[in-house]
C-alpha cells in the first residue's frame, strides 16, 4: 500500500471531522450573533433610559456626556440608589462588604430620599 492513497475508512473519518468542524464553527457563529444581538439590544436600551430622563443628551458630545455621567455617578445619592437596586435584586450575592466599603454608601429610608430632585442637602445650601 503507498503513502498517498488513503483507506476509505480513513477517508470516511475525515469527512466526518470535515463536517464536525463545519458545524462547530457554525455554532460558536450563531452564538456569537446572538450574544452580540443581547449586547446591542442593552446599549440601544441604556441609550433610551438616558434619552427619557435626560432628553437635552443629543445636544451634547460624547465627550461631554462622560463628564456629566462620571458626576452624576460620583454623587452618593446616586451610589447609594446603585446599592440599594442591587440589594433588591433575586441574587444579593453580587454585592461584597468589600465593595460596599469602598462606595462609602450612606443608607437612608426608601421614601424617596434619593430622587436628586428632592434632596435635602441641595435645597438647605440654596437657603
Amino acid at each position: 500500500m503507498e503513502q498517498q492513497q488513503i483507506s476509505p475508512k480513513k477517508q470516511k473519518a475525515l469527512e466526518k471531522v470535515k463536517r464536525a468542524n463545519t458545524e462547530l464553527a457554525k455554532v460558536v457563529r450563531e452564538e456569537k450573533e446572538q450574544l452580540r444581538k443581547t449586547q446591542d439590544h442593552h446599549k440601544f436600551m441604556v441609550g433610551g433610559v438616558v434619552v427619557k430622563y435626560f432628553p437635552e443628551a443629543y445636544e451634547f458630545s460624547e465627550q461631554e456626556m462622560n463628564r456629566i455621567i462620571a458626576c452624576a455617578f460620583s454623587l452618593k445619592d446616586v451610589r447609594n440608589m446603585i446599592v440599594t437596586v442591587l440589594k433588591e435584586r433575586p441574587e444579593s450575592e453580587d454585592i461584597t462588604t468589600d465593595e460596599e466599603d469602598e462606595t462609602d454608601v450612606f443608607y437612608t429610608d426608601e421614601a424617596g430620599e434619593n430622587d436628586p430632585d428632592n434632596s435635602e442637602g441641595d435645597k438647605a445650601a440654596d437657603a
